[in-house]
């Protein structure tokens, strides 16, 4: 939520015009993945000033670790696609 507040509050960004067909739209995509974001906001000036270094460090790392915890565990669906296969 404070990432939610810092941007709103400080960056007077301009949202453009309205993507009423969003496929269409020549706007920038947003991230599609977890890792995606965490990558984008390992990177963000803004963030790394209004938040600080060593907490974006820190929430990066962590999110990090989450991510290689989720991708180490076999889902139900990999069991569903690969299980008659081996």
């Amino acid at each position: 939520m404070a990432s939610q507040i810092l941007s709103g509050l400080d960056r007077s960004l301009d949202p453009g015009a309205s993507a009423d067909t969003p496929y269409e739209t020549k706007a920038s995509l947003l991230p599609t993945s977890l890792r995606e974001a965490v990558f984008a906001l390992k990177d963000d000036p803004f963030f790394r000033a209004a938040m600080g270094e060593k907490f974006v460090d820190y929430y990066v790392f962590i999110k990090n670790a989450e991510i290689e915890r989720f991708q180490s565990e076999i889902t139900a669906w990999e069991q569903r696609e690969y299980f008659e296969m081996f």
